[in-house]
């Protein structure tokens, strides 16, 4: 299995206290919302990518979904799903580097994992190429409101999730040029807010959630690139043409 030199933020413990097993803003609400627009059959091929711990491949199985895997670069969290999720299908692999024939699938996944891949052209092209005509991408995850903080962003370390956050023209131009049409796009911004309340409420300021979380990062740059940016949530179809 594959591992990183530095834990992501996202495979923190300290995060999943404060946020639930799914680890992203709108928990599992947002997921059913994601499925329900891509309206797929039980016998749909799916991936999730980026899927930490399994917590949805774990829900996809149990609602009846016949073809599902999930596929995360990290041991620690494929390990810890394996040991909540025996039923869940899990697999060890790279967003850019899929280990998936063309034309494969006919959904994919990507919970709040996006933004915080390192090579997110890479990553789309490799989406692209194992989807099957018509296939289905669903995201949900970070977006600057404000494009002209994004700079500030990618001067994060990856590890915080932050340093590949695009902005809502940005995302639908990479998806256009990659072979994608644009079906849904949802804010959901508000769930973010809920999510960080929750933060605030278990860690007493989100000053303190970075300290824990990136310790080698000044939690300043992480709050003043936050906020220039000024950070949504939103979630999206795209299909493959």
């Amino acid at each position: 299995m594959l591992s990183c030199a530095s834990q992501p933020m996202y495979a923190n413990e300290i995060l999943r206290v404060a946020s639930g097993e799914t680890m992203h803003p709108g928990g599992p609400q947002l997921t059913r919302r994601l499925l329900e627009l891509c309206d797929l059959p039980f016998d749909a091929r799916i991936l999730d990518l980026g899927c930490g711990a399994g917590a949805t491949v774990s829900g996809l199985v149990k609602a009846g979904f016949e073809y599902t895997l999930g596929l995360d670069r990290l041991e620690i969290l494929l390990s810890k799903g394996q040991d909540q999720h025996p039923q869940a299908p899990l697999a060890c692999g790279l967003g850019g580097l899929l280990p998936i024939a063309n034309d494969q699938l006919d959904a994919i996944l990507v919970e709040c994992s996006l933004a915080a891949m390192a090579n997110f052209e890479q990553v789309i092209k490799e989406i692209q190429r194992v989807l099957r005509s018509g296939g289905k991408l669903a995201v949900s995850d970070l977006y600057a409101r404000k494009p002209e903080g994004i700079p500030a962003l990618q001067a994060l370390p990856l590890s915080s999730g932050l340093a590949q956050v695009l902005s809502h023209p940005e995302l639908i131009n990479s998806l256009q040029h990659h072979g994608f049409k644009t079906l849904v796009w949802e804010d959901h911004s508000e769930s973010l807010k809920e999510m960080t309340g929750q933060i605030i409420s278990t860690h007493g300021s989100i000053s303190n959630f970075w300290r824990q979380t990136e310790p080698a990062a000044d939690t300043l740059d992480i709050q003043i690139a936050v906020s220039k940016a000024r950070l949504g949530y939103y979630i999206l179809i795209a299909q493959k043409v």
